[in-house]
């Protein structure tokens, strides 16, 4: 890990560490190095236990042996309970960590609707899995990481004393030993870090590819496009398998060192304390004390190779999530350069209004500007793909790159109703009142309002306001957009947006939809493609092939003249 990515990931996961959760955070810290002390005096107790038990085993001292074994025992009897604790105390201090982490990228990430410039910035990709996964990842890595580097500082402060007494040669040829090894597993990791991190986004990327086919599986049928969706899922996979395979090799090779790093640590202390042991000045004790102080000792100074796979993992999760909370930082803080200017007014007042892809590579329409009074409504029309959809999208906040202004509403009084309207999970009730900002009506207004849309068998067939179905799918696209217009009545907010909104209607309930908006007073612009709509505006917004557009009364507007 660079120190240029350490030093962002800390600051990304310190607020947690001197934020309003501090007194949680330093609570468990505390706890788990308390145990972490009390284990490594234990081991220090084992050690010389294990000494004891084994040199009055060579002294044949029956008495003095059966007293050692005694303390020996009740020693480990100790442990038990205080190592097993250890787990549950990291686990309550990642849980969180984890919680505080998440909680703050997701409220930067849903705040203020700005999730939808994130999905739509070209530096993001899979915003889920940084939020779900790698916040997970960073957190669990890390907090093991650190806590390996601090177990290991105490084992070494125990330990290299009596490895001194016994050999200082042992201690010399420990931090010899684990420099090599440190150096080695260096060269190894760099490798495993990238490859860690391509690992990641390739299994997203498949992962996504999945979920679009099971999302889209009505129209990839409707066209028999099974065949070519598997051909892109089996490029996905081939690409993800073939990076794993090469995770895989490096893996086994550091595997295969670290092995060998290991096994040496058991002949090591043995070729160095043997030849005092056959003169006579180390006794069997010592020999075993001296191996696993050595043991202790070398694994103390070796603590980056034995987690150097867990650090290849969390450098790979580190990169990724200091990046994700670089951009949501840029969008929450309003430092992304440039873009289409939002006042808030009463009404709505478009100025040289011009919109960019979301990448800001090519300009789709310019030179947009019409005004709507508070009450009145307008009508967007035009050739199909000239932009319309796209000068809604900005009214509404959706689009950011361009330029010009846009004077609307406040944020929460605006309201837009696509072409497929969003069904979440929930009851009846959910859908209609949805995002639920307001105050909620009544049952018998709701079921009101219900019949003079034309959806008022809807609630008694699918077992009342409260009943929970799949919404998405058990209603047709008209009674999906019917549930929208359901929904917008009830809100009422000084600013509505239709794209499309009506499409799936017929001609007579588009109309009877129109005019229950228009009776309603609320501010609208629209998009639509059927003459009838033309008598509910006040003025229609021409935008010709060219791209140019004016603004003309709706009282003696045709459809066609925009053809």
């Amino acid at each position: 890990m660079h120190l240029k990515t350490l030093g962002r990931t800390l600051r990304t996961l310190g607020s947690f560490w001197l934020g309003e959760r501090k007194a949680v955070a330093w609570k468990w810290l505390a706890l788990v190095i308390a145990t972490l002390v009390v284990i490594n005096v234990l081991n220090i107790r084992i050690s010389y236990g294990e000494r004891a038990v084994l040199s009055s085993l060579q002294e044949k001292d029956q008495a003095q042996f059966w007293q050692n074994l005694i303390g020996y025992a009740l020693t480990f009897m100790m442990g038990t309970p205080i190592v097993g604790m250890l787990g549950w105390i990291k686990g309550k201090l990642h849980i969180n960590w984890r919680d505080y982490l998440s909680r703050s990228l997701l409220k930067k990430y849903f705040d203020n609707d700005r999730f939808l410039d994130i999905n739509n910035d070209p530096r993001v990709t899979n915003p889920e899995q940084r939020i779900q996964q790698d916040a997970n990842t960073v957190c669990d890595k890390l907090m093991t990481f650190v806590l390996a580097l601090v177990d290991s500082f105490m084992a070494l402060v125990s330990f290299i004393t009596i490895l001194w007494f016994l050999s200082p040669t042992l201690v010399v040829t420990a931090v010899v030993y684990a420099s090599i090894g440190t150096y080695i597993s260096y060269k190894f990791g760099k490798r495993l870090i990238g490859l860690h991190f391509a690992q990641e986004t390739l299994e997203a990327d498949l992962r996504k590819v999945l979920i679009w086919a099971g999302k889209n599986a009505t129209p990839i049928a409707s066209y028999r496009g099974a065949a070519r969706e598997l051909d892109t899922v089996n490029e996905r996979l081939r690409l993800t398998l073939s990076n794993w395979n090469q995770v895989l090799s490096w893996s086994r090779n550091m595997t295969l060192f670290k092995v060998g790093y290991d096994y040496l640590i058991l002949v090591v202390p043995l070729v160095i304390t043997a030849p005092l042991f056959f003169a006579g000045h180390m006794d069997m004790g010592g020999i075993v004390q001296a191996g696993t102080s050595f043991g202790r000792v070398l694994g103390a100074l070796s603590v980056f190779v034995s987690q150097i796979m867990l650090f290849a993992e969390l450098s790979a999760g580190a990169k990724r999530l200091v990046s994700f909370e670089d951009v949501l930082n840029e969008h929450h803080q309003g430092r992304i350069e440039g873009g289409i200017k939002t006042e808030v007014s009463e009404g709505v007042e478009v100025k040289n209004l011009a919109v960019k892809t979301p990448c800001g590579n090519s300009t789709i329409i310019s030179n947009v500007n019409f005004q709507v009074n508070p009450g009145e409504r307008i009508l967007i029309v035009g050739p199909s793909g000239i932009g319309k959809s796209t000068i809604l999208k900005a009214l509404a906040g959706q689009r950011k790159a361009g330029s010009g202004t846009v004077a609307r509403p406040a944020a929460d009084d605006v309201m837009y109703l696509p072409q497929a309207p969003y069904m979440p999970p929930g009851t009846l009730r959910e859908q209609l009142l949805y995002p639920g900002r307001k105050k909620a009506p009544g049952d018998r207004e709701l079921l009101a309002l219900l019949n003079v849309l034309g959806l008022g068998d809807l609630a008694q067939r699918e077992g009342g306001l409260d009943a929970e179905q799949n919404w998405e799918e058990g209603m047709s696209g008209g009674q999906h957009q019917r549930i929208a217009i359901a929904r917008a009545l009830i809100a009422r907010p000084k600013l509505l947006i239709l794209d499309e909104a009506t499409s799936g209607l017929d001609e007579e309930n588009e109309a009877l939809v129109y005019e229950l908006i228009s009776a309603s007073g609320i501010t609208t612009v629209s998009v639509a493609h059927r003459e009838g709509v033309v008598k509910f505006s006040d003025s229609v917004l021409v935008i010709g092939k060219d791209g140019s557009s004016r603004v003309v009364s709706a009282a003696k507007f045709k459809l066609r003249q925009a053809a």
